[in-house]
């Protein structure tokens, strides 16, 4: 083991030395950091102008309290105006929501581009809905050029339905036939305001059991997320990388380990190892075609963190020393089927080709193909990417 230590240590020293694979191995991770600010300098956010109009008539809203004693609610409008600002302001969103003085400075955003797309709510939204008047309720102005219309228009929608849905919740149990037979059946003879009181008390439950379960984040959630790192962000995390760190680091060390295949195949051929007993001639050659591989995975790790997708140090280690000697293992195998280093050199475009269209690394191909699903488990890099 020691002498294979050795092979190893020389052959780093070796590798090194070679201007031009110190380079790509610097490449990778400065590529990822440039990519990265210039991500965070120009932002991911989408810019979303809202307004919501005034002047209506409040009658309606001294009607609607949502308890005995509580305070007139706020305009339905305002309100869902206040909570798509306040939601995206949390941090960690693709939408940023932003409120405008006027209709016409919506429109002005979205001409000029500075928004992606524009929301007018319009005065009196809570008796349009309760009237089910639900055409042009609110009005939408997007870009020519954008697709990102009908997608915010869902976080739209479910902001909407946080803040009216328990209306409608609630007015259809107060006026729901059977809440009130079954009620009228359990009040006590002679009691003209049982059923009254009992009423009061499932709309009170039936408030608590709403907001309960509209609190906890089971309803009325809409998720998105990045297919670079393979996982759903939450939503109090940064948003991650566009550019897929992950997926270029797993090509890169799979095409490292293939040259180093090349590379032993051709110090075979030159007697390097022929000095050796038999033994320790396999995993001297082991070692020496670990080398590379070794050098590019802590490149890739450098290139994770200086990507922002390091998540998870200690995980990320160990999956990739499993990736790393699965590396090895097929240059190694490669190399022996192929006999020749020429001919495994030849192979290298293949794998590279195939890494990048099969495998999750710019796009999961299952999404649009399922049946060639089997296809990406024929690379590496499909296991590694598939980890996470």
């Amino acid at each position: 083991m020691r002498q294979a230590a050795v092979w190893f240590l020389l052959n780093c020293k070796r590798y090194l030395r070679k201007w031009s694979f110190a380079l790509i191995l610097l490449a990778l991770p400065a590529a990822a950091w440039a990519l990265r600010q210039v991500e965070e300098k120009e932002g991911q956010e989408v810019r979303i102008a809202v307004y919501a109009e005034e002047g209506r008539d409040r009658e309606k809203d001294l009607k609607k309290q949502q308890g005995n004693g509580a305070e007139p609610e706020k305009p339905l409008e305002a309100v869902l105006a206040e909570n798509l600002e306040a939601g995206s302001a949390a941090g960690g969103r693709l939408f940023r929501f932003y409120q405008c003085n006027s209709a016409q400075q919506v429109r002005d955003e979205v001409a000029s581009r500075r928004a992606e797309c524009g929301y007018i709510i319009p005065a009196g939204l809570r008796e349009k809905l309760d009237q089910e008047d639900y055409r042009h309720c609110i009005q939408v102005y997007s870009a020519p050029s954008t697709v990102l219309a009908s997608l915010s228009s869902e976080i739209v929608f479910a902001a909407l339905m946080r803040s009216y849905g328990k209306e409608i919740f609630l007015d259809y149990i107060g006026e729901s036939e059977t809440v009130r037979q079954n009620l009228s059946g359990r009040a006590p003879e002679g009691l003209q305001d049982a059923a009254a009181v009992l009423m009061d008390q499932v709309l009170v439950q039936a408030a608590a059991l709403y907001d309960k379960w509209q609190n906890n984040g089971s309803t009325f959630r809409f998720e998105y997320g990045y297919r670079s790192s393979g996982q759903q962000e939450s939503e109090s995390e940064p948003a991650p990388a566009v550019f897929p760190v992950r997926g270029i680091a797993a090509v890169y060390l799979f095409l490292t380990g293939l040259y180093s295949g090349v590379m032993l195949g051709s110090d075979e051929e030159k007697g390097l190892f022929l000095p050796l007993p038999p033994g320790r001639r396999i995993r001297c050659s082991l070692a020496a075609l670990a080398a590379p591989v070794f050098l590019a995975a802590v490149s890739a790790m450098a290139a994770l963190k200086a990507g922002g997708c390091l998540e998870n140090p200690g995980r990320e280690a160990a999956v990739l020393a499993v990736y790393c000697l699965a590396v090895c293992i097929f240059a190694y195998g490669a190399k022996a089927v192929c006999r020749k280093p020429q001919i495994l050199c030849c192979m290298i475009p293949f794998f590279l080709v195939g890494s990048l269209v099969f495998a999750p690394v710019i796009v999961d191909i299952r999404q649009f193909f399922p049946a060639m699903g089997w296809v990406e488990k024929l690379f590496l890099p499909s296991w590694y990417l598939r980890a996470f």
